[in-house]
């Protein structure tokens, strides 16, 4: 609370040309502008921050954003804070499913402190790989829902996902996001892709983020994915265990403790019972970043002369 007393917390929904749209208590929706001193702190009020706001006395933007509130996390690819449960959506085909993508965002997920929740859409196209693809990832600890093309999402499974929560769809493009976001909103503004049909590769459709209100939390569409780098979201090598749960089951197993699970002597990597396209992806991550370190830190010795 500011001293003017006049403060009140709000949840930030979408920005509109250096302003933002702030939602209040019920359905209460106002115009902010964040103070200048934001700017020279360069710190950026982004969609899903918890902010306070007081009168501005300006009618064009009645109100000004004066603190942000800690945040839970912040992506920063698409820029949102507050993210409580993330739906990865994936089809069995059209587009074809890129495993490399999922994987590195159970990661990210893990790393966010984010709940993933897989969906697999179009299920109708190809039920033998809808069924592979459960099996892998319920195996490994997931939750993992379905719908076909002309099916009816089930609402009741839906629904409890959005209690109070921040929820979020990323994936491929094309895989029917923006269909399903839609459906849950009730809206229609949310362009909807086809794929391409020389390429077999979905069409970006989603061009910002903005929060929409699904019971009593905010659904948020996000961009579709074509790719995503381990290297430009601060990943660490030990990072990418957590995006895989099967490893737990070989805590304290392996004969050395900092074993990375990448073919060490004594490895127990065998009783993970991993789906083997899954460990080798896992492996190349590790190396991935593993090489951008030693490339990092021989760029730092370079530059501070120690050749």
């Amino acid at each position: 609370m500011t001293e003017s007393g006049l403060a009140q917390t709000g949840t930030i929904v979408k920005g509109i040309g250096g302003a933002y749209e702030i939602h209040l208590s019920g359905e209460s929706i106002v115009l902010a502008k964040p103070r200048g001193i934001f700017r020279k702190e360069k710190v950026t009020p982004t969609i899903g921050d918890h902010v306070e706001i007081e009168p501005s006395g300006d009618p064009d933007n009645p109100y000004t954003i004066c603190k942000i509130l800690p945040r839970k996390n912040l992506l920063i690819r698409p820029s949102v804070a507050n993210v409580d449960i993330m739906i990865l959506t994936f089809s069995p085909i059209e587009p074809q499913p890129d495993f490399g993508l999922l994987d590195k965002l159970l990661i990210l997920c893990s790393k966010q402190d984010i709940k993933p929740v897989i969906w697999l859409t179009k299920t109708d196209l190809d039920a033998n790989e809808v069924d592979r693809i459960r099996t892998i990832y319920q195996g490994a600890g997931y939750d993992v829902l379905s719908s076909a093309l002309e099916e009816p999402l089930d609402y009741a499974v839906i629904e409890p996902l959005f209690h109070g929560n921040t929820v979020g769809f990323a994936g491929q493009s094309g895989v029917g996001k923006s269909t399903i976001c839609n459906i849950l909103t009730g809206r229609t503004s949310m362009k909807v892709g086809t794929i391409s049909e020389r390429l077999h590769r979905g069409k970006h459709t989603t061009r910002h983020v903005e929060l929409f209100r699904v019971e009593d939390g905010y659904l948020m569409d996000t961009p579709g994915f074509s790719s995503l780098e381990l290297t430009e979201i601060g990943l660490e090598t030990d990072d990418v265990q957590y995006g895989y749960p099967e490893l737990i089951r070989i805590e304290g197993k392996c004969k050395f403790q900092d074993c990375r699970h990448i073919g060490e002597l004594g490895c127990a990597i065998d009783e993970a019972h991993m789906d083997p396209d899954r460990l080798l992806r896992y492996r190349e991550f590790v190396s991935v970043l593993v090489k951008n370190r030693t490339y990092n830190n021989k760029r730092r010795e370079k530059s501070s002369g120690k050749d």
